[in-house]
């Protein structure tokens, strides 16, 4: 009774070790993310343009980025935030507290997962840590997007999956349709192949096949759904759009093959070995093999056979990825999420299993390597945890277009625009972070926008940029203070796009031509927020 009980409360004291250790690292990313009132997660804000309506309908109307993004948004990502708003908790606040709710479930999972393989608390911990410190080295817990919530659903199905609990496991599916479907295609991947291989085997299990048909029903709306800002743009037409060049927008088709392959953001085969313990996952099918030298394996659940499994559905995702590009988004993805928690789990049971080979169970060798695994993320990397989240440049200029109508649409090519339409609370013409180039029906006519903008701002008459306003229905025309200095088209990445027009315009400046809008400043502009001129755009067509 008493080594019960001994076990019970060394259970729990892991446990919550584990979920503190959450706790902290979301944290961390919380008093970042409150730390000013323009502080904005750079994916979040794309998706929260149009939840902006559920706390004022009038905001955004006809807007061309807010319509696109809640289209893309996924059903349940959006309820969420709606139900959220139907309590008192606006969006942007909403995207800032959901990182915590994530980090906390993920090690809890991740910890149960371990201990439903391996019955040692102490290997549930750094499983649990290792997972969150290789979830939290980049910003995708704290975007509060899809992608946020492919980790968290992965190891809550493995957890559900070790204990065929069937209910759970259909709820986990049913939750990566909802939230992120893309972790719905690794998954039917991963149970299409254990139900292959059980046929040839000639071990049928029926319930998998169960949930493998419910997780293909609950894909069948994303696959042959039409976007009615199609077509989507495949690999051909990719190839030849300056966005997924290196040093575009997305670059992914890099010409050395290793980049392409192995090393590339988006479409290498991107496993992560930080934190540097993560890798020792990778010995658990070795010392499988020598079991007579490390008896503490025969407590390991025959279930482990999952985690490579996983993994090896990961990589049948990646190269599917690549196939059907960019129908099922960025291949790396496929690999990073699953051989991620896979190497987690499986690295924590490595660690005891170590630990107990070299005889080291001493109380304070525990504590020098839980306190060094502890502290390498923040020793060792140069931020952590990894957020993504950034201020805005210009508080009165966001300030001054809140007391304008909800109506106003802004015209503005500085950095800044990503961040009007969240802080202003009013649309822009066009902006680097919401011109994604996934949908072309969408996408060219941003960067048709974006082109008028240049070709208009650095006329030598007002002409072009009458035809703009008139076009696009433009109430304010926004310069900054630099903007007609030679070098202002060269500090912005997204203006590498938009050649030749940006080198005629560079050109133009450089040889002394004054830009008809340049002239006009001192007539037409009504506000001089943070030293950005705001044109009114009536004034401008009068001259």
């Amino acid at each position: 009774m008493n080594t019960e009980k001994s076990e019970q409360n060394q259970e729990i004291l892991w446990l919550v070790l584990s979920l503190g250790i959450a706790a902290l690292y979301s944290g961390l990313a919380m008093r970042k993310a409150f730390s000013d009132p323009t502080m904005l997660q750079d994916d979040a804000r794309i998706y929260l343009i149009w939840m902006q309506r559920f706390v004022d309908p009038e905001l955004f109307p006809n807007d061309w980025m807010a319509k696109y993004f809640h289209s893309v948004t996924p059903w349940g990502l959006g309820t969420l935030y709606w139900l959220g708003s139907k309590v008192g908790i606006v969006p942007v606040v909403m995207s800032k507290l959901l990182p915590a709710v994530t980090s906390v479930l993920l090690a809890w999972f991740g910890y149960r997962s371990t201990l439903a393989l391996f019955p040692v608390p102490i290997a549930g911990f750094f499983s649990a840590v290792i997972l969150l410190q290789s979830c939290w080295q980049r910003d995708d817990l704290a975007s509060a997007a899809p992608r946020s919530f492919w980790a968290l659903v992965l190891v809550a199905l493995v957890y559900s999956f070790i204990k065929r609990a069937w209910i759970a496991i259909a709820l986990c599916v049913t939750a990566m349709a909802l939230f992120c479907p893309l972790a719905a295609v690794l998954i039917a991947i991963w149970l299409g192949l254990r139900g292959v291989w059980g046929l040839w085997k000639r071990r049928v299990d029926r319930a998998e096949w169960v949930i493998l048909g419910i997780t293909i029903a609950l894909l069948l709306p994303y696959v042959f759904s039409q976007s009615e800002f199609a077509p989507t743009v495949n690999a051909a037409t990719a190839r030849l759009m300056p966005e997924f060049q290196p040093g575009g927008r997305l670059p992914f088709f890099y010409p050395n093959p290793f980049r392409f392959w192995l090393d590339s953001t988006d479409g290498g085969f991107q496993v992560s070995f930080n934190p540097p313990l993560i890798g020792l996952g990778l010995l658990l099918p070795i010392g499988l093999r020598f079991k007579n030298r490390f008896p503490q394996l025969q407590q390991l659940n025959p279930d482990w056979i999952i985690l490579p499994q996983l993994a090896g559905s990961g990589i049948v995702g990646f190269f599917l990825a690549h196939a059907m590009f960019v129908k099922l988004h960025f291949p790396s993805r496929y690999v990073t999420h699953s051989w991620r928690i896979a190497m987690a789990i499986a690295a924590g049971i490595v660690i005891v299993v170590l630990l107990e080979r070299i005889k080291s169970w001493r109380s304070g060798t525990i504590l020098v390597l839980s306190c060094a695994m502890l502290l390498h993320p923040h020793l060792a990397w140069k931020s952590f945890p990894v957020t993504g989240y950034g201020g805005g440049s210009h508080p009165a200029l966001y300030e001054f277009l809140k007391t304008t109508p909800k109506t106003t649409l802004t015209a503005y090519l500085g950095e800044d625009a990503s961040n009007l339409p969240m802080l202003s609370l009013r649309s822009t013409l066009a902006a680097q972070e919401y011109a994604i180039p996934f949908h072309l029906g969408y996408y060219l006519p941003m960067r048709q926008r974006a082109i008028d903008l240049i070709n208009a701002q650095y006329s030598e008459t007002l002409e072009p940029a009458k035809q703009a306003i008139k076009k696009y229905n433009i109430t304010y025309w926004l310069l900054d203070s630099n903007a007609f200095a030679p070098d202002y088209l060269k500090s912005y990445r997204w203006f590498r796009l938009f050649e030749p027009h940006v080198g005629q315009a560079m050109q133009a400046l450089r040889l002394g031509q004054v830009p008809a809008m340049q002239k006009i400043i001192g007539k037409c502009a009504i506000a001089d927020p943070d030293n950005v001129a705001v044109l009114d755009s009536n004034c401008t067509l009068k001259n």
